[in-house]
């Protein structure tokens, strides 16, 4: 079994492909740049860079420029779309109503739209990217995974601000954290490191990139961190300044 792995951010498109039959990736690349003009595409195999101008590509554009790389005589891993037999999306925001992994259908679509005013750089992108590769492969199961449905186990007291109740009732201002694939996958990793059930385990883990967010976990659930509304909040980050005193301003 083949599946492709995509995420769309706000102006590039990261992938991989992986045999499932033995968790081998077969390529891997990055569109950057999307939108500007001068957008590029790297595509690895074997550890070999295949460097690809693309100029004035969308999203939209750069999915289907992946797949038509993936499926080239010369560079490419695939002998058609067809081999592929499922889609993983990276989406940041699923809000309350999608806290976990699910199938994508026109519902699930809606409330990823629904979430845009959430994260306006993100959602649409990750939208883009979705309706260019279901388009390409009507026939797969496509599936979502939310940087925030790890932490939609936090309990109100982490994740409610204090302010009036309407702005989370009616405005839905409340702490969402974000990086949950992160999270996750770096908490399940030390479980096994320590020979323990991930449902048994505490632990803080941290996310340190450019964005950066730290996440205290209690018997393998998310019970806070550090991102709120939205990823500017929490420690000082390359391009965000996390936590200041509002008074500053």
């Amino acid at each position: 079994m083949k599946i492709f792995i995509v995420n769309c951010g706000s102006s590039s498109i990261k992938y991989q492909v992986f045999d499932m039959t033995d968790e081998s990736v077969l390529a891997k690349g990055l569109v950057e740049r999307l939108g500007s003009g001068e957008a590029e595409l790297e595509h690895y195999v074997d550890g070999e860079c295949h460097e690809i101008k693309l100029p004035a590509a969308n999203h939209t554009e750069g999915v289907q420029h992946i797949l038509a790389t993936l499926t080239d005589p010369k560079i490419g891993v695939l002998a058609s779309v067809d081999e592929i037999q499922g889609v993983g999306h990276r989406v940041v925001h699923g809000g309350e109503a999608l806290t976990e992994s699910v199938r994508i259908d026109e519902a699930v679509l809606e409330t990823i739209r629904q979430m845009i005013p959430l994260a306006p750089l993100h959602n649409p992108a990750n939208l883009a990217g979705i309706e260019a590769a279901m388009s390409a492969m009507p026939s797969v199961p496509h599936v979502a995974v939310f940087d925030t449905a790890f932490h939609a186990t936090m309990p109100p007291a982490a994740f409610r601000y204090a302010v009036p109740e309407d702005w989370y009732t009616d405005h839905f201002v409340r702490r969402y954290g974000f990086h949950g694939t992160s999270h996750r996958f770096v908490s399940q990793r030390m479980a096994e490191i320590l020979g323990k059930p991930a449902d048994e385990v505490n632990l803080i883990t941290c996310h340190l990139g450019n964005g950066g967010s730290i996440c205290a976990i209690q018997g393998g659930k998310s019970v806070d961190t550090s991102m709120g509304l939205t990823p500017l909040e929490g420690i000082v980050m390359g391009t965000r300044c996390g936590d200041i005193d509002p008074a500053i301003i």
